[in-house]
């Protein structure tokens, strides 16, 4: 633990005393960042999609486009350029952190000139090296950064559903944790030694880590409870005028609060370069036993001149900012009408697509309810997600070949509930009798018969609810002809995946949260296409969605998601909305 506080303090001693250099290094990087990688990211997307001929990709297109040469090509070229992006921002860290911890003069040109004869690994064998150790950094990333890549929740959801899932999950994941942990020391042992290969860093890294992984986890621990620490204190004290202002002076609290969260999204995003350096300070101390507060051989000259642009140019970010921020504070103030879709209907004390799950959900409030159905083996639609009985009923068979009288004898269970499969007419008796609409969720299986959608709008037509209840479905030809079938019907497509613009002929769209963006939501606007998100069950994510004011947020809960909507309304305090959005930051 000694060991831990001294490599701690010799990190900060050293960030502190080259100051100037980690602003220039971080300012030159961001600045490379918001000019050049992503736009070129963004045309080279736009580039592939209009060689390709495709308007976006979703899981129904994307093996197709991933086929294609051109497409092959980009997305090399692409990862070629994101691991050189990496290995230069880090690269520069880390040698920086050596010459620092040694006292050694250096220049930016030489780390420069060093890490391009480097560079020459990527193109090479060598470079699949480095995808690996990335790889493996990924599990690890996630679990300490929120917002870097993980896995889709819908996917998440479905492999916790099963006790077995859920143990797989975790042991895949420690096992990646624990491996990337050992491979953690690759890139700086690999940047800083001139003639090492990437395969030789990996390996030792894992020798390395054999003697020095505990030391590694400790200080890793600390630092990231350190910064844990300061974000929680500076947002503390940097809200507490706009909490005090907004109970004993509204009229300034809009103002205030555009300039508060403008101070804080600047604060994170040096707080986030500090753990940056402060990582490679710690890696390099970790991997090259550096003398602890050594003395310096030099001091570094720091000119006070350098501070008086760099002042003028904080200032006048903090401005464009809180100006930018104060506009969308303002418009945020309204009471959203987004749709609450109980998914499977209200699960907490239910089973799933069941008319207990029904009632509880109009009961809690629901706009819509959510209900999956797949037409039996006698051509008669029952309420039912998965294609076997497996994981509900513990029993072998599959819907298809079934019949609804068969189905409705079984019973199911969930979370130490049962329950009795029902039929699609069952759950619309009870839905009109509640004076609540469903979402009905068309699972094809490949067996339907050729009349399915003419048998579907006759039903609905029947029970009169054509006008009221929407239908959707993955399968995007069976809802354009759904939709010329009943076209006062409201269809909709399913999509857990999308990327780029979309083109559709139906009323709205139904996607997974995480390729949501603030251009998709704004063109489906202006399409006048209603857009449904799916599965919200955080209450960020629910917070997100409802304040952008989306048509629809489909989450396991309802109850949760009416709350944050009554309260996204424009008595809601500004100091909330500030910590709504900083919730998205981190």
């Amino acid at each position: 633990m000694h060991k831990a506080g001294q490599v701690m303090r010799q990190a900060i001693y050293n960030i502190y005393k080259y100051r100037i250099d980690y602003i220039q290094i971080f300012a030159l990087i961001r600045l490379f960042q918001f000019l050049l990688i992503m736009p070129v990211t963004t045309i080279i997307f736009k580039i592939m999609l209009q060689v390709t001929g495709y308007t976006h990709i979703t899981e129904q297109n994307i093996q197709s486009f991933m086929a294609h040469p051109f497409v092959i090509s980009m997305i090399i070229l692409l990862i070629m350029v994101i691991l050189l992006c990496i290995y230069y921002e880090m690269g520069f860290l880390f040698l920086m952190a050596f010459h620092q911890q040694k006292g050694n003069r250096y220049r930016f040109l030489h780390i420069w000139q060093q890490l391009n004869r480097k560079a020459l690994s990527f193109f090479s064998v060598q470079v699949l090296f480095l995808v690996v150790y990335l790889a493996l950094l990924l599990p690890l990333a996630s679990w300490i950064l929120p917002q870097t890549i993980s896995l889709p929740h819908f996917l998440s959801d479905e492999i916790m559903n099963s006790r077995s899932g859920r143990l797989l999950y975790v042991a895949v994941v420690s096992v990646l944790i624990i491996v990337g942990i050992r491979s953690f020391l690759t890139l700086p042992i690999f940047t800083i030694q001139p003639k090492i290969s990437i395969l030789r860093s990996l390996i030792q890294s894992w020798r390395f880590s054999r003697r020095g992984l505990v030391l590694l986890l400790i200080v890793l621990a600390m630092l990231l409870a350190g910064h844990l620490l300061v974000m929680l204190g500076i947002t503390v004290i940097s809200t507490l005028p706009l909490y005090l202002l907004e109970r004993f002076m509204p009229s300034a609290a809009l103002v205030t609060a555009g300039m508060t969260l403008a101070f804080l999204e600047m604060v994170f995003i040096v707080l986030f370069s500090l753990l940056q350096a402060t990582f490679s300070q710690v890696m390099v101390a970790i991997t090259y036993n550096t003398p602890i507060l050594s003395k310096l051989r030099f001091t570094p000259k720091f000119k006070k001149r350098r501070f008086k642009p760099l002042s003028f140019i904080i200032l006048i970010v903090f401005i464009v900012l809180s100006v930018m921020n104060t506009i969308s504070l303002e418009k945020s103030v309204y009471a959203p009408d987004t749709k609450i879709i109980a998914h499977r209907g209200y699960t907490t004390g239910n089973v799933e697509n069941t008319i207990s799950g029904l009632v509880s959900a109009a009961s809690a409030g629901a706009d819509l309810i959510e209900i999956d159905i797949q037409q039996t083996a006698d051509g008669e639609f029952v309420v039912f997600h998965d294609r076997t009985l497996r994981r509900l009923t513990g029993k072998n068979g599959v819907i298809a070949n079934m019949t609804l009288g068969e189905l409705k004898t079984l019973t199911i269970h969930a979370n130490g509930f049962n329950d009795k499969i029902s039929s699609l007419d069952d759950f619309i008796e009870v839905a009109k009798a509640l004076d609540v609409a469903l979402l009905i969720e068309l699972k094809v299986h490949g067996k339907e018969t050729e009349d399915v959608l003419p048998k579907l709008v006759e039903k609905l037509k029947v029970y009169k609810v054509l006008d009221t209840h929407y239908v959707q479905s993955s399968d995007l030809q069976m809802m354009a002809q759904l939709k010329k079938l009943a076209p006062n019907l409201r269809v909709g497509i399913v999509y857990a995946l999308n990327i780029g613009p979309m083109v559709e002929t139906v009323d709205f769209i139904s996607l997974e949260e995480s390729w949501i963006t603030d251009q998709l939501i704004a063109e489906l606007k202006q399409q006048k296409m209603d857009l449904f998100v799916w599965t919200l069950n955080k209450d960020h994510s629910l917070q997100e969605f409802i304040e952008k004011n989306v048509n629809g947020v489909i989450t396991d809960l309802p109850d949760v998601a009416l709350d944050i909507r009554t309260k996204q309304s424009e008595h809601q305090y500004f100091l909330q909305r500030v910590l709504n959005r900083l919730q998205f930051i981190y």
